[in-house]
């Protein structure tokens, strides 16, 4: 059995696990594995749990922060072209030492990429300085040339210049369209999600397709950080187990089935959310997190 073919019948097997089971109890059909802190995508690669985003970054920031996540053991990359950043996300990579093999760079493609996916490709994999990209999305729903797009991804895929794909800022008509022509489903969702806006809905329509999620805004976004850590019941808990407010959400999106790349340029706070692994969350204590969603978004 080839690697798709085995990683779709792992997906297809935990998704009717779940289906079996209390969904309260089991909110994610995918086997989120905390000790080697990756999860198995439909595409048939592992996809770390956690990592660094680099939205708003110049890009000599993005490659102080990318450098100072990798060496605080986080293996995910979160970068775009639109951001202006990839180049220095590769910069970092190369300075690391760590092997290009143990990292999972994510970037994705804007409209302006849209009409000539292949060429767009070949200029992120320059402007990274590497021969592939882990993770490839549509960072916008555009209904006039989205499809066409995704399709371009999915060449890229079979030239080998791609692992996986998937989509940004989609919402379930708009994933059934993408999924009207494709002919790979998307391997990740990445949409905004926090404890005040939980998108459960879209989550558990992508699952039935195997497409995990993953969150952008993990921590509620720049100028809001401060109303998720200061809520009572995260306040609360963050204090009984001696963990920052950052690390009672991060660990909240784990143990909810999302993968997270909250942003940072503090080498501390990078740090700090990047140690998610020596605890874990009660039933409780999750139904409390769960309990404060208002289906408030930050970004748009």
């Amino acid at each position: 059995m080839d690697r798709r073919n085995c990683a779709a019948l792992l997906v297809a097997l935990s998704v009717a696990s779940v289906a079996a089971a209390d969904e309260k109890l089991s909110p994610s059909p995918f086997a989120f594995n905390f000790e080697t802190k990756t999860v198995m995508l439909n595409s048939g690669y592992t996809m770390p749990l956690n990592g660094i985003g680099t939205w708003v970054l110049s890009d000599r920031q993005a490659e102080e922060s990318v450098l100072a996540a990798l060496k605080a053991g986080a293996r995910l990359i979160d970068t775009a072209h639109v951001y202006g950043n990839e180049a220095g996300v590769g910069r970092a990579v190369r300075r690391s030492g760590v092997p290009r093999s143990e990292i999972f760079i994510t970037t994705k493609l804007w409209y302006s990429d849209y009409g000539d996916v292949p060429r767009a490709v070949d200029a992120m994999l320059s402007r990274l300085g590497t021969d592939y990209i882990d993770l490839l999305l549509l960072h916008e729903l555009s209904p006039a040339d989205d499809a066409a797009a995704y399709l371009g991804m999915e060449q890229c895929v079979r030239a080998g210049k791609v692992r996986s794909i998937g989509v940004s800022n989609f919402y379930e008509e708009d994933f059934r369209r993408i999924m009207r022509v494709a002919n790979i489903t998307p391997a990740v969702i990445q949409n905004e999600a926090h404890p005040y806006n939980q998108d459960r809905a879209m989550k558990a329509f992508a699952a039935g397709y195997g497409t995990v999620f993953e969150s952008w805004y993990p921590l509620g976004g720049r100028g809001h950080t401060q109303m998720l850590f200061s809520d009572p019941a995260i306040a609360d808990i963050a204090k009984a187990r001696k963990k920052s407010p950052a690390q009672i959400i991060l660990r909240w999106h784990l143990q909810s089935g999302n993968v997270v790349m909250p942003g940072s340029t503090n080498p501390a706070h990078i740090r700090e959310n990047c140690e998610l692994y020596d605890f874990s969350l009660s039933d409780d204590e999750m139904r409390r997190i769960d309990a404060l969603d208002r289906q408030q978004r930050f970004g748009y």
